[in-house]
């Protein structure tokens, strides 16, 4: 008997430094050459690409680049599926790329879609890769999803503007009003690192907000009664009950209306933060008869109306509803990042990305995909009960939560889809229908129901999902990469005027040097330092900048003597040029 304690003691000891360890996810890295030169000859295009950290399965794709002020309202595609506006456009997406950890090779053959050459000039190119070879890394066993009713929030900033060492996740339980908190990269099965406050909303759903100067203050949206939703302002109190700030905007809530009679299918994205001054909010109605859809902004520090947006010119449709659809598709989730945000919803084909910040709808709207190109649609198959009907929550796929990356790159689930596998669907920069994806060891369709990037460059970027019905919090290496593909030997900015990123000065410079750059409109904007093997070695800049002149310092004391590129992004353009570092 003394020995059979002994031998359990001993496995006990043993195995408490398995479940003791903290979440450290093996991240991926894509490298590439910033500027490739091409003299669309039509001879192969070999581009090397390194991966790190884990095995990928890559999409390239080539847009054209800084002919966005050219494009205006544009629809087309079959059933006009695709609507562009004031963005560059893909040309070219291939088929995936299977790549190992090391240096791999993606050519191009210089031609678009349909096969025609693209003519001489200059390009961007993307890459997209995730890790659908690896098996996913429990992030923790306390965060989870409940379609319908739980809504995850990630904070990646601090009260400054910083990036966060590490993420923090806020989980909104939406019937008891109870909010959880966690730290990334703390051991998956601690209980004690749980952190949660408990407020008196009832009946919401979706995300929820934090007040960017103040992490203690949470933004909750909810039912209030039945057609009156309420967005409340609450005091997190570690592991106690929140108190609720009546002295915010009108008795400490913003009052608006819309047709949600079912307190039990709690309808909306929640709250979503711009990380700055704003909220986002729909009000889009789902009901039968439904026909509203806007966009709500409201102000953080007081709760005033910024503006609000008609979106129901996107997401409405009476043909949809006579057809034995929904008039209305929503949205009903939002997501924000690097000053836009892609919007989609559960029962519906489209999927969409806006700038904000525009004052009128028609120029807020970047792209809409909806029926036609077959990724995200509905009722496609011949046999459907309802051809190509798009606001349809009868069908799949359900798109419960949409995402998008530092890029642009959009995903959303794809729960329900008839073909085993299918874990998300993905969207390139500007909306065009790119494949979809499986993760390793999802054999049965609808195992995801939440995916959502985190993107700053921590090393806990990639892609975190949840499965099942109730499922746990994972996580799925990814990164994604932008070039250009210049005929110019030489290559030089060749942005609109509107735009433009000037030379270094000095140039060549020891230790420091300042790069001067113009934008013509406010948004989300960075400079970032690249070696000339293409890989990323600094971040000057990460800020919504105003529309005028702006210069930044690049400190290169800690770096190496030799060439560098620096890049300029801001909003649909981006400006590239060489300087030297002298020691």
């Amino acid at each position: 008997m003394k020995q059979i304690l002994l031998l359990i003691a001993i496995i006990s000891v043993a195995v408490v430094p398995v479940y003791s360890a903290g979440f450290t996810p093996t991240t991926m890295k894509l490298t590439a050459a910033p500027v490739i030169n091409y003299q669309f000859d039509g001879k192969p295009l070999a581009i090397p690409v390194t991966v790190s950290g884990t095995p990928a399965d890559i999409s390239f794709c080539v847009f054209t680049r800084n002919q966005g002020s050219a494009v205006s309202m544009v629809t087309n595609g079959f059933l006009g599926w695709h609507h562009v506006n004031r963005i560059d456009t893909c040309m070219y997406v291939s088929p995936s790329n299977q790549m190992e950890p090391g240096t791999n090779t993606i050519n191009w053959d210089g031609k678009d879609e349909n096969g025609t050459p693209v003519p001489p000039g200059e390009y961007t190119y993307y890459l997209f890769g995730y890790d659908n070879r690896s098996e996913k890394v429990n992030v923790t066993q306390y965060i989870r999803v409940v379609p319908s009713w739980n809504g995850i929030t990630f904070l990646e900033k601090d009260e400054d503007g910083k990036p966060l060492a590490r993420p923090v996740i806020y989980e909104l339980q939406g019937i008891s009003g109870v909010v959880r908190k966690w730290n990334v990269g703390g051991d998956p099965t601690d209980i004690g690192l749980l952190e949660t406050t408990r407020t008196k909303a009832e009946y919401t759903a979706g995300y929820m907000a934090v007040l960017p100067t103040d992490k203690s203050k949470l933004f909750i949206d909810g039912i209030k009664i039945p057609g009156i939703k309420a967005t409340r302002k609450w005091k997190w109190i570690p592991n106690g009950n929140a108190i609720l700030d009546t002295t915010w905007c009108v008795n400490g809530e913003y009052t608006y209306s819309g047709s949600w009679p079912e307190l039990d299918w709690h309808k909306g994205p929640g709250v979503v933060s711009d990380g700055k001054d704003w909220l986002f909010l729909s009000d889009a109605d789902q009901s039968p008869a439904g026909k509203e859809s806007h966009l709500i902004i409201i102000n953080a520090t007081d709760g005033s109306e910024v503006k609000k947006l008609d979106l129901s010119k996107w997401w409405a449709n009476l043909n949809d509803g006579e057809a034995g659809g929904q008039n209305c598709g929503g949205p009903i989730d939002i997501d924000y990042r690097n000053g836009l945000i892609d919007l989609g919803a559960h029962g519906t084909c489209i999927n969409s990305v806006m700038d904000p910040y525009a004052e009128i709808t028609d120029d807020a709207v970047l792209w809409v995909n909806r029926n036609g190109d077959y990724i995200g649609d509905h009722n496609w198959d011949p046999t459907s009960p309802r051809p190509w009907v798009c606001n349809d929550y009868n069908t799949h796929p359900y798109k419960y939560t949409t995402s998008m990356d530092d890029q642009g790159f959009v995903i959303f689930t794809a729960t329900g889809y008839n073909v085993a596998g299918n874990s998300f669907g993905l969207y390139a920069p500007d909306g065009t229908g790119v494949a979809y994806k499986n993760i390793a060891g999802e054999t049965k369709f609808g195992e995801s129901l939440m995916n959502y990037f985190v993107d700053y460059g921590s090393a806990y970027d990639g892609i975190y999902i949840t499965k099942g019905a109730q499922g746990k919090l994972w996580f799925v290496a990814h990164d994604s990469f932008m070039g250009i593909i210049t005929n110019q030997t030489g290559f030089n900015e060749t942005a609109p005027s509107s735009f433009s990123v000037t030379q270094n000065s000095p140039n060549p410079f020891n230790s420091s040097t300042t790069i001067c750059f113009t934008i013509d409109k406010t948004g989300y904007t960075t400079v970032e330092v690249y070696n000339v093997g293409g890989q990323k070695v600094d971040t000057i800049l990460k800020a919504n900048l105003n529309s005028e002149n702006h210069s930044v310092v690049w400190d290169a004391d800690r770096f190496a003597a030799g060439v560098y590129f620096y890049m300029v992004r801001s909003g649909s353009f981006s400006g590239i040029r060489k300087m030297t570092l002298l020691k």
